[in-house]
């Protein structure tokens, strides 16, 4: 029993021993290894948490390794572009003449990252004389304008080249609050350009700023500005190109009921319903007896027929009766009419009569006209609106006159039509 102890105790003492050893050899491993991949001091006094990759290397320092060999191997293939810290002239005129598209578009890139507020005069004298024009005069100004402000802007007033649009823009892109403080207190020397730098200033909102774009084309709506429509499109036309037509239909609601909520809507519902017809009618039913919402009926009927006028007209007959539905028939016949007039035809024929159907024939019969106008003028006598009737014969008999004068003159005088909607037709030929 003792000897079986004390070889016990032996194994006992030797385990405490080799753990003990192994746990200093351990951690002196564990200290080299440490001394091995800690960055020194003044390693991690230059790079910033987060920077260090798996590997122990700076992140940025690999991300910039592997830019330059992306870099290298275009240049490899097209050329060599030149260094803007050792000669703009040469870096403008690579930019500018370079046989090679592609070594072009990164010489200008370089071009526009080397632009200061000192050197950018002189560049722009060396694209005046190389010819420069297109995407690269106006990409040019726009980044002057964004760096120079209002320096960059005098000297757009003053010059005879097309540049001050793209330079206002750019400085509204970069400085919004100094563009606006000048649109509201302009000089009166840049009084004549108002219209110019209001557009130009809502175009460069639109790129970083949308809320500020959209409260400023409603104040000049208030204001009774006639380019608030277009502009007002235009922020949506961004809108969609940006962030697509589910968040640019919310941007649309949340815009003051009125035109300009309007024209935004339909713009979307436009483009909305060539991607998702069926989401964008789901989208634009919500306001079909808002008047501001007849633009978008109009729109998403009028893409949706183009892919699927029966879904498009089943989707229109069940909405409210308004403008937008009205012009949504109109639109879908009118189109339907070209690709499958005998499908038109028959669907208009099962119909019941209504105003519904009366829009639907007045599409149909003054788009028909321009391929059989006595058919297209026996549906449009089939109106029961009367005002409807005539104004869908009229057209008719318009485009009756343009394609056979000596038939169409014969019509007119048996047709029974006022003598006002007769002369409409004469005037319509001459």
């Amino acid at each position: 029993m003792k000897k079986t102890l004390v070889i016990h105790g032996f194994w006992v003492l030797a385990v405490i021993t080799a753990f003990s050893l192994g746990g200093k050899r351990g951690a002196s491993s564990v200290q080299k290894t440490t001394n091995l991949t800690e960055p020194s001091a003044t390693s991690r006094s230059s790079t910033t948490p987060g920077e260090i990759g798996a590997d122990g290397r700076s992140s940025r320092g690999t991300d910039r390794v592997n830019q330059d060999r992306e870099a290298s191997r275009l240049e490899g293939l097209f050329g060599r572009v030149v260094s803007g810290s050792k000669s703009l002239e040469l870096l403008v005129e690579q930019a500018l003449k370079d046989p090679n598209p592609i070594t072009r578009r990164l010489a200008f890139s370089r071009l526009l990252e080397s632009l200061t507020p000192e050197n950018a005069e002189t560049i722009r004298a060396q694209m005046v004389s190389l010819g420069a024009g297109g995407d690269q005069w106006r990409d040019f100004h726009y980044s002057w304008g964004a760096v120079s402000g209002k320096a960059a802007l005098d000297f757009a007033m003053k010059s005879e080249e097309p540049d001050l649009a793209a330079t206002m823009s750019g400085w509204a892109a970069a400085n919004p609050a100094d563009a606006l403080a000048l649109l509201n207190n302009l000089p009166p020397e840049m009084q004549g350009q108002r219209a110019e730098l209001t557009e130009s200033i809502v175009t460069g909102l639109t790129h970083t700023d949308p809320a500020l774009a959209t409260d400023l084309v409603l104040r000049l709506g208030r204001e009774g500005n006639e380019r608030a429509d277009d502009l007002m499109e235009m922020i949506a036309g961004e809108t969609l190109r940006t962030q697509g037509p589910e968040a640019a239909s919310q941007w649309a609601e949340g815009i003051p009921d009125g035109p300009l909520k309007g024209n935004a809507m339909s713009e979307i519902a436009e483009r909305y319903a060539r991607q998702d017809p069926q989401a964008a009618a789901r989208w634009a039913q919500r306001f079909a007896d808002k008047d501001f919402g007849a633009g978008a009926i109009e729109q998403v009927g009028a893409q949706w027929g183009e892919s699927d006028p029966v879904a498009a007209v089943g989707w229109l007959e069940q909405l409210p009766a308004g403008p937008g539905q009205t012009s949504g028939l109109r639109n879908v016949f009118g189109d339907w009419e070209d690709r499958d007039p005998a499908a038109a035809g028959e669907y208009l024929l099962a119909m019941p009569q209504s105003a519904k159907r009366d829009s639907a024939i007045s599409g149909f019969a003054m788009g028909y006209a321009w391929q059989n106008p006595q058919l297209a003028i026996a549906w449009a006598q089939d109106i029961q609106d009367p005002g409807l009737r005539l104004t869908s014969l009229t057209r008719a008999g318009q485009a009756y006159f343009r394609r056979d004068p000596t038939a169409a003159q014969a019509w007119l005088e048996s047709s029974g039509l006022p003598a006002e909607a007769r002369q409409q037709v004469l005037n319509n030929r001459r």
